[in-house]
């Protein structure tokens, strides 16, 4: 009687855990057999899934056609670059006489729920921007200071297909789509004013850390809006090395892993010239959409062209993109 006590017990338990299981994947059914399934942090949430925006992503600073390239801030000697501004505490920078390359790879993962993932264009780009070492962005204006850590940058798409006869195949292969690779300089920290101002102007505490912002917007996947800060790379090189170099303390804790982006590797490397270089892995999370097109750029950010608006849980100002949604503001201040 006892024995089948225990038989019973553990066959419920067996069936509580496979039904957990399934639970917190994102709709299986229909995915290939060696399909990774993205879990529920890598979904949107709630009913609105027009913008995937993920964490504090913001895209104020935005400028639409970046030119094609695949270096966000290139080197150079100008004061935007020479002093790298870091914010240890929210109410003090500290500047650094060098700045810190970082070379970033990232895997472009599909996290559809038809029957196979959506391939993309092979025009496709992911157009990446940040504020320089010194914690400004480069103008919004069209026709300034272009291409000035801001870039398009060329997407290498995945073409090779898997059949569920494939078994040793790693499962990230069965829904990378895609990868795109460039190399910056880390952003310095920026403050109240979010970095939108003018070169020769300054920011006011409280100050947050930089981050490298990305947006991919193709067709079969809700366009994609996520940043990586600064902050949490140093948590994952050792001390010794990065001295904190970028890390913020009594600061608002921020996860990029539960946003839409795996940070898989940060690893530091040697450069001349240069006291601290980085290499750094990702895998972006796409959402499918069954949708043929998004619109303009106006109407995936604006919240005046919608009805209900995407961005509209947070004050607009400071979400929606300046040059895009209020182009105006742009007669009266120096951006």
């Amino acid at each position: 009687m006892v024995a089948a006590s225990v038989t019973t017990f553990l066959c419920s338990l067996v069936v509580l855990v496979m039904g957990e299981t399934s639970d917190n994947t994102a709709d299986s059914g229909n995915l290939p057999a060696h399909q990774k399934v993205c879990d529920s942090r890598f979904l949107p949430n709630g009913g609105d899934t027009s913008l995937y925006v993920g964490g504090e992503a913001t895209a104020q600073a935005y400028k639409p056609n970046a030119p094609i390239k695949t270096s966000v801030c290139d080197e150079s000697s100008s004061s935007e670059y020479n002093v790298h501004k870091v914010a240890h505490w929210s109410f003090w920078r500290s500047d650094y006489k060098d700045s810190v390359p970082i070379f970033i790879k990232g895997n472009l993962l599909s996290c559809h729920s038809g029957d196979a993932a959506a391939a993309i264009g092979n025009e496709a780009t992911l157009e990446v921007w940040q504020p320089r070492p010194n914690g400004t962005y480069s103008s919004i204006r069209p026709g300034i200071e272009e291409g000035d850590c801001r870039a398009s940058v060329p997407i290498t798409t995945t073409t090779k297909y898997y059949s569920d006869n494939d078994s040793n195949i790693a499962t990230d292969d069965i829904n990378r789509i895609g990868t795109v690779e460039f190399e910056t300089f880390a952003p310095g920290s920026i403050g109240i004013l979010n970095g939108v101002v003018p070169s020769s102007s300054r920011d006011y505490l409280p100050y947050k850390p930089g981050a490298i912002h990305m947006f991919l917007n193709v067709e079969g996947y809700h366009p994609f809006l996520r940043e990586l800060s600064l902050s949490e790379l140093n948590d994952w090189i050792p001390a010794k090395i990065s001295k904190g170099r970028f890390k913020l303390s009594g600061g608002k804790s921020f996860s990029s892993n539960s946003d839409g982006i795996e940070i898989l590797s940060v690893t530091p490397k040697s450069r001349p010239g240069y006291e601290l270089a980085i290499e750094v892995e990702i895998n972006l999370f796409l959402v499918g959409n069954d949708k043929e097109a998004h619109g303009t750029i106006g109407d995936i950010f604006c919240s005046h062209n919608l009805q209900r608006g995407r961005l509209n849980w947070i004050p607009l100002f400071f979400k929606e993109p300046i040059s895009v949604c209020s182009a105006a503001y742009m007669d009266f201040f120096a951006l």
